[in-house]
């Protein structure tokens, strides 16, 4: 299982950083959003690349993921914040939905790279 949970991070870490890299080039950011995002991104490849190099690298992926997750949490919400108040432009309102299906992702990846760390912890 953690063999197919570092290549969907691998996997993963490849795609947010193409499409958050293709957001900057289109849209532009504030240059420390994108940093974060890009901490993602290497924390995911970090963790997916020494799982498969060695194995026993769970607590590394849960580490990603659950950055990752809170990271996704915080963007969708910020978003939200500003759908509410009515200020929304069509373009975030489709990165609300976006960002919710994506969170829901995330953190059911958190959830079991959590269990399965508990459960090797556990063995221990």
């Amino acid at each position: 299982m953690e063999r197919k949970l570092a290549i969907l991070s691998i996997v993963v870490a490849l795609i947010h950083f193409s499409g958050e890299t293709w957001w900057h080039l289109l849209y532009g950011q504030f240059l420390p959003m994108l940093i974060v995002d890009y901490i993602a991104v290497a924390l995911l490849l970090f963790a997916g690349i020494r799982s498969l190099q060695s194995g026993g690298a769970i607590g590394l992926l849960c580490g990603a993921w659950g950055f990752e997750f809170c990271l996704n949490y915080r963007t969708l919400f910020w978003r939200v914040e500003v759908w509410l108040a009515g200020d929304a432009s069509p373009q975030i309102a489709a990165e609300v939905t976006v960002l919710g299906v994506l969170l829901i992702f995330a953190l059911a990846v958190f959830l079991t790279t959590l269990y399965l760390c508990n459960k090797q912890v556990s063995a221990a």
